[in-house]
């Protein structure tokens, strides 16, 4: 189980490994049926070499997660916890106010797994999490739920 600096549960984020399967089940699908031998002929629309470029992009994108050299190269929440020496933003005081984490805090529950391990202790919570993972668990549903949220206001 790995948990980046934010706090993310990297075998919960789709970039681990999930995207980058469906961008090759895609290419295959798009290779077998020969789409750029007509595609052309029924739309304009798009530019099947450019979606092919994004396609090779996400299948070699998995994240191995940032303690593990992953993630992005210039992070600012990654040399934050390097330099204040912690393993991930649970274990530090300003992590309820800080403002590096809003994406995390939108994208990846990242307060509700702080709430938790002040409820359980984080090793209760590592252990959930290692259960939620081998469930299949990942945090498309979550994002699913935010997105129609967002489409009623």
């Amino acid at each position: 189980m790995t948990i980046a600096y934010c706090g993310v549960c990297c075998d919960h984020c789709a970039m681990r490994e999930r995207v980058p399967e469906l961008a090759k089940d895609l290419k295959r699908f798009i290779d077998a049926y020969g789409y750029a031998q007509w595609i052309h002929n029924v739309t304009n629309e798009f530019d099947l070499d450019n979606l092919m470029k994004g396609l090779g992009w996400f299948m070699s994108s998995g994240c191995r997660g940032c303690p593990s050299g992953g993630g992005m190269p210039h992070c600012e929440v990654k040399e934050c916890c390097s330099g204040r020496g912690k393993d991930n933003c649970y274990s530090c005081a300003s992590f309820p106010s800080c403002q590096k984490l809003i994406y995390q805090k939108q994208t990846y529950r990242i307060d509700d797994n702080y709430a938790r391990i002040k409820e359980t202790g984080y090793e209760k919570w590592m252990r959930e999490q290692s259960r939620k993972s081998k469930k299949g668990f990942d945090n498309i549903e979550y994002l699913e739920q935010t997105l129609k949220m967002e489409k009623r206001e």
